[in-house]
C-alpha cells in the first residue's frame, strides 16, 4: 500500500535526521591515538598472541586515555640484519601514517632531525602483506618528545661478589667479568680507567648466554643494560643474580618519536608526560611491569660520544 504523499515527505525527513545524528555522533568520536611498539622487547614491550603489555606499553595506554582518545597499537619487529637501518624503520612507520608516535624512541642526535635519504624501507608489521615487504615510503624529518625513562647499564653480580660494594667499574678489579661482543656494554668495560679491566674480561655472543653462564657460576659479574636484566630474571624468578645498584654515567634517554610537522601532538604528550612523572605514573608502570625504570638524565638528547663517556664509571 502506497503511504500518502504527506507521510512519505515525514518518513524522508525521519531518516535523514536520523542520518545526520549519526554522522554528528560519529564525527564526536575522537581519532584513535596510533602508537608503534616493538613486538618482542620484555619487559618493555610485547605481544605474545592474546598476551600483550610491558611499560611502554602502559605509557601508551595512560597517554592515549589522558588525551580521551582510544589508543590503536601497531605492533611492528625491528629487522636484525646488517642493511636494516633502525633510525630509517621508524621514520618510515611514522611517514606512512602507521602510527603518530613510536614509544621507547632514544634520543640522540643521528636519530632526529632529516634522514640522510629520502626514502626508507618499512619494516614487518602486524597486518601487513607479503607484497608490502621492502616496500618504500618518502621520509619525513623526526622529532621526538621529552625523556620518560633512560637506558642506563647497571652491574649484574652473581654470589661470589655478594656484598662486595661497588661505587664505579674499578671496584670490579680481580672479578670474572663477562661481556657481550659488539655492545655499549662490552665497549664500556674495555674502555674504563684506560683499559684497567681488560684482563678480567672474558666474551660470550649473547645476553642470554652471558647471564646464564653468570648465574651458573661461571663469571662474578657483568655490565648490561637493565631492562635486559629485568627480563631475564621475570624468566628466571630463583636465579642468584641480582643488581648491584650500580649505573653507569652513560647511558641513553628515551622518548616517543614523532614527526617534526605533528608539533602540537608532541607538546601535548610533553604535558602529559610531566604530570605523569609529578604523580608517580611512571614509577608505578614501572613497578608494575617489573622493569628498572632509570630517571632521565641531561642532556635530554645525546649529540656525541666523547672518549670521556667511555672511559668513565
Amino acid at each position: 500500500m502506497r503511504l500518502p504523499f504527506r507521510d512519505a515527505l515525514a518518513g524522508l525527513a525521519a531518516t535523514a535526521a536520523t542520518a545526520l545524528l549519526l554522522a554528528a555522533g560519529a564525527q564526536a568520536q575522537p581519532a584513535p591515538l596510533k602508537i608503534c611498539l616493538e613486538e618482542d622487547s620484555p619487559p618493555l614491550s610485547f605481544s605474545f598472541g592474546p598476551r600483550k603489555g610491558g611499560f611502554d606499553h602502559g605509557v601508551a595506554e595512560e597517554i592515549a586515555k589522558r588525551m580521551g582518545r582510544p589508543l590503536k597499537v601497531q605492533w611492528f619487529e625491528s629487522e636484525n640484519d646488517e642493511e636494516a637501518v633502525p633510525v630509517w624503520e621508524a621514520n618510515a612507520l611514522l611517514s606512512d601514517g602507521l602510527c603518530d608516535l613510536i614509544a621507547g624512541y632514544p634520543l640522540l642526535g643521528s636519530t632526529l632531525g632529516k634522514p640522510e635519504t629520502d626514502k626508507g624501507a618499512v619494516p614487518e608489521y602486524e597486518g601487513m602483506n607479503r607484497s608490502e615487504r621492502g616496500r618504500l615510503v618518502k621520509l619525513g624529518v623526526l622529532s621526538a618528545t621529552q625523556p620518560y625513562y633512560r637506558a642506563g647499564y647497571g652491574v649484574i653480580v652473581g654470589p661470589a661478589a655478594e656484598g662486595r660494594p661497588i661505587d664505579r667499574l674499578a671496584d670490579l678489579k680481580g672479578l670474572r667479568l663477562g661481556a657481550e661482543v659488539g655492545t655499549m656494554a662490552s665497549v664500556l668495560l674495555f674502555r674504563n680507567a684506560g683499559g684497567v679491566l681488560v684482563d678480567d674480561i672474558s666474551n660470550v655472543s649473547e645476553t642470554k648466554d652471558l647471564l646464564a653462564r653468570t648465574a651458573a657460576g661461571e663469571f662474578d659479574a657483568v655490565l648490561i643494560e637493565l631492562h635486559k636484566f629485568d627480563n631475564f630474571r621475570r624468566r628466571n624468578p630463583d636465579t642468584p643474580l641480582h643488581w648491584s645498584g650500580y649505573v653507569h654515567p652513560f647511558g641513553v634517554n628515551m622518548g616517543l618519536a614523532v614527526l617534526e610537522r605533528h608539533g602540537a601532538l608532541r607538546e601535548q604528550v610533553n604535558v602529559i608526560l610531566d604530570a605523569m612523572k609529578a604523580d608517580g605514573t611512571l614509577n608505578a608502570l614501572a613497578e608494575r611491569w617489573q622493569m628498572t625504570r632509570i630517571p632521565p638524565a641531561a642532556p635530554w638528547v645525546l649529540e656525541r660520544l666523547t672518549p670521556g663517556m667511555l672511559n668513565a664509571g
